[in-house]
């Protein structure tokens, strides 16, 4: 069976920010797209709400190869009107090979056959390019084995699509990754209801392997999950979750999102290297004077002694402000969860989810002591010892934690190291 281990939370109740989390991560990242003329178009598209759940999964093949995750619902979405698909209104998942930045967009359409029942019904004028099908773009065409389509997994196909109910959303989604390529994925959330569909991300990475003593590099970065604000002054807090083999590294490092090529690497200012053994990424990023008013993007490099590495986008973005105000934090709050599939949302999920469950004080609210390095003794559920393999055994039949709910404790402030300050304060690309 898949480990349970106890998951800090993504999402800790905060006050403010209603908004932005009654709709969950759709509406936040901008990934609600125009709608159609239709009677149907006129609607926003229903995003799935993933519970609290690990920032890092490990899914150990030797011991199970199947992995679960609950989904919530904002609200039942069930009621179709005549110019809609008979399927129209229903989830898909997917784990992909790749995570992308912020402004590559997933195709709307997954498969051609989508797009051509569509235009019979009248619903679009025209077929879709290549690229605008998942099953045909190029950018996802090879996976972690080399092979031709084996990028894209699908962990729903698109003939069992789940109906936006309480019903249908009660249990787990299960996906068996028995012949999936090993290595890591990031899982995303598709609602069909064409002509324009809407993609949702889950936060963290699964990774699929056979044997925990064949774990990879992996770094996955939870906040900014939004258009952050930070001022320049006071920083904003990079948090995410990492693990490898002994001797991995982490590499944070952002750039203007007005750079016009986000593939090249002198675009991107490192502002720090991490011990991936250190399990949590929790870094403060000062951007330099001349980033004010300008959006930044955030990623995360894991690179293991052999050169093997994976690279991990920020969802979202962060709006640089002058002055030392302060600036946004980089947990929001909870989604709504309609039906109660996560149970409380101040509290973990239980063990029928089929993720995790916990008695971790820390999950509970008690107050825990500030880490700045490495403990001697990981606590419960942690996963953060100095030894990544020997600490991932335990959790070789689930996840690693890490940022699920974060512990109120400082983090560390880059501008003490006047080489990585250095860096940090380069000038954006393009400003």
């Amino acid at each position: 069976m898949i480990a349970r281990v106890s998951p800090r939370r993504f999402f800790p109740p905060r006050a403010g920010r209603s908004l932005r989390g009654v709709f969950g991560f759709a509406f936040a990242l901008g990934l609600v797209v125009r709608v159609a003329s239709a009677a149907n178009g006129n609607q926003p598209r229903t995003p799935p709400i993933y519970p609290a759940h690990p920032c890092l999964a490990i899914v150990d093949r030797d011991v199970d190869p199947i992995w679960r995750m609950s989904v919530a619902i904002p609200y039942e979405d069930t009621t179709l009107t005549e110019d809609e698909l008979p399927d129209s209104r229903t989830f898909q998942f997917f784990a992909l090979c790749r995570d992308d930045v912020r402004q590559v967009r997933l195709p709307n359409w997954i498969v051609r056959s989508d797009a051509e029942r569509a235009l019979d019904a009248g619903i679009v004028a025209e077929l879709p390019t290549p690229e605008q099908v998942l099953a045909e773009a190029a950018r996802f065409r090879v996976g972690h084995d080399g092979a031709p389509g084996s990028c894209v997994q699908a962990i729903v196909p698109e003939t069992d699509r789940v109906p936006i109910s309480c019903a249908a959303t009660s249990e787990p989604v299960a996906w068996d990754t028995t012949g999936v390529p090993a290595g890591n994925y990031v899982v995303r959330g598709y609602t069909f209801a064409p002509a324009p569909n809407l993609w949702t991300p889950r936060l963290g990475v699964v990774q699929v392997v056979d044997g925990i003593d064949h774990v990879g590099a992996v770094a996955a970065l939870t906040s900014p999950v939004y258009d952050a604000r930070a001022f320049q002054e006071a920083g904003y807090r990079v948090q995410g979750c990492m693990a490898g083999p002994d001797g991995t590294t982490v590499e944070l490092s952002w750039t203007s999102t007005a750079t016009p090529d986000l593939d090249d690497e002198t675009a991107w200012h490192v502002f720090a290297t991490l011990d991936a053994k250190m399990g949590e990424i929790d870094e403060l990023l000062f951007p330099p004077a001349d980033a004010v008013y300008h959006g930044l993007l955030v990623r995360a490099i894991a690179r293991d002694p052999g050169g093997a590495e994976w690279i991990g986008h920020a969802p979202g973005f962060i709006t640089v402000y002058p002055g030392d105000g302060s600036s946004d934090e980089p947990a929001l709050p909870p989604g709504p969860d309609h039906c109660g599939v996560g149970g409380d949302t101040t509290a973990a999920p239980t063990s029928d989810t089929g993720e995790a469950s916990t008695t971790d004080a820390a999950l509970t609210g008690a107050a825990s002591e500030p880490r700045v390095g490495p403990p001697a003794e990981s606590p419960e559920g942690c996963g953060c010892r100095a030894d990544p393999l020997t600490d991932l055994r335990p959790l070789a039949i689930g996840g690693i934690g890490a940022v699920a709910r974060r512990r109120r404790r400082a983090p560390r402030d880059r501008r003490t190291n006047a080489g990585r300050a250095g860096r940090v304060r380069a000038k954006v690309a393009g400003a």
